[in-house]
């Protein structure tokens, strides 16, 4: 069964989203707005050597920081909107059933108090900080990468969605019979639910309740 790389790499973008977003209003200041404006004119005037002094700019770096975190945001909220469409097709309905199903409820903070906090806090406007912050994101974006912790993602918590573990008692997913897999759920499941499910990668399932299987029973 194949992976959804994109969307894995989509939830991993989306769970530093608030990270971004904190960063991008903590270090906006209205300082920043008359040099914006200046380098605007001189760009209109086609003064082009403006762009060789911008590097040595006292808050070049909070600049550049904050591209990033505009772009990161709205990349993220792109894939919000792309992650609701994929809830509309592409389910699979085999009569599959849950067995010890377990809520957990505390996912969103978990990854939000461990992985954002403390990354706000660090103090990115200088040379060494910034170098550390981008070092952290790439060492953090690869352990996601490499694990199944963006399901921890507390912009799912906001949208309220809830994150379950669970086994199948019924499947046909040989290499994951008795496998306790994670899903990404809105509304309540339990054990002998019948569901439909999506596969994304690791042992992360999109699943909703089958309401046609159930209402058969």
């Amino acid at each position: 069964m194949d992976e959804n790389k994109t969307m894995k790499k989509k939830l991993i973008i989306q769970s530093f989203a608030p990270l971004f977003l904190i960063l991008a209003i903590k270090n906006l200041t209205w300082e920043m707005i008359p040099p914006v404006v200046k380098l605007a004119e001189c760009l209109r005037k086609r003064e082009w050597n403006v762009l060789l002094r911008i590097p040595f700019h006292a808050m070049f770096l909070t600049y550049v920081l904050e591209m990033i975190c505009v772009v990161w945001v709205l990349y993220a909220l792109v894939s919000i909107r792309s992650f609701m469409n994929l809830q509309t097709a592409n389910f699979r309905s085999q009569g599959e059933k849950l067995a010890g199903v377990y809520k957990i409820s505390d996912s969103g903070v978990t990854f939000f108090m461990t992985y954002v906090l403390p990354m706000v806090l660090d103090d990115v406007g200088t040379l060494r900080g910034f170098t550390v912050f981008v070092l952290l994101m790439v060492m953090l974006c690869a352990l996601m990468w490499r694990t199944n912790l963006y399901y921890q993602n507390p912009v799912l918590t906001i949208l309220g969605y809830d994150v379950v573990s669970f086994k199948f008692r019924d499947t046909q997913l040989r290499s994951f019979a008795q496998k306790e897999c994670i899903g990404i759920t809105r509304g309540k499941l339990g054990d002998e639910s019948v569901i439909k499910r999506q596969y994304i990668a690791d042992n992360v399932f999109l699943i909703y309740e089958d309401n046609v299987e159930n209402a058969d029973r």
